[in-house]
């Protein structure tokens, strides 16, 4: 492999990741076009360098699948980094995946896989642009967990009742559990809400009850 044929692949993860990394940086995610130039330069690099080291050293054994593993688990702590969780829920997924994306890309170019590599480059534009305004007006639904107090009481019309006001306020009660003392009943309801933006108009009704001291919304998912 000569200098010019190790720049051209150079080159090539340079620019195939700061494509993506543009985009991301648009956006203000946490890796923005460095981190991701910098991590396909960095898979292209660990690539070619097993290359000219396996056809200049047939005794050392050099295994070039093992180096791409190793970009791949080394790639993967990289972009747990960037994960962060949130009461509402967790962010940083889609730039988690963009940098193990351009890792690839990185490896694909450290071959000369230019063709392969432009059309995935164009396929993450794709989802990163034109699938991103398609999500935004696809029903979402979000998941919530209802916690209410209230003074004993029989069990059974409690949780119907609970049931019934969060049914026509367009919840679904996917689970609940209790606890009893000797003074007091809770409930703890998993809601699926139809909308990520939950106006929460049914805990004001439920506080209205009779005996009700407490109502509290946990977030129980998320994605953004």
């Amino acid at each position: 492999m000569t200098v010019l044929d190790s720049a051209l692949r150079l080159l090539a993860a340079f620019l195939l990741g700061g494509v993506v990394g543009v985009e991301r940086q648009i956006h203000g995610r946490p890796a923005g076009l460095r981190t991701h130039i910098l991590v396909s330069l960095g898979a292209a690099v660990a690539v070619i360098a097993g290359v000219q080291a396996e056809a200049s050293f047939p005794d050392m054994n050099i295994d070039t699948g093992r180096i791409i593993a190793g970009i791949i688990t080394g790639i993967g702590f990289l972009g747990a980094g960037t994960i962060v969780r949130h009461r509402e829920g967790v962010g940083g997924l889609t730039t988690a995946a963009c940098i193990w994306f351009v890792a690839m890309i990185g490896i694909l170019c450290g071959f000369a896989f230019y063709a392969l590599a432009g059309i995935a480059s164009a396929a993450a534009l794709l989802v990163l642009l034109v699938l991103d305004a398609l999500e935004g007006r696809m029903p979402a639904a979000s998941y919530w967990m209802l916690t209410v107090r209230s003074a004993k009481r029989p069990l059974e019309p409690f949780q119907l009742e609970c049931r019934e006001i969060l049914q026509e306020k367009d919840f679904f009660v996917k689970s609940s559990t209790f606890l009893i003392s000797d003074h007091e009943i809770e409930l703890n309801i998993v809601l699926r809400a139809r909308r990520r933006n939950t106006d929460f108009e049914a805990a004001e009704v439920i506080k209205k009850l009779d005996g009700v001291s407490m109502v509290k919304w946990a977030h129980r998912s998320g994605e953004w």
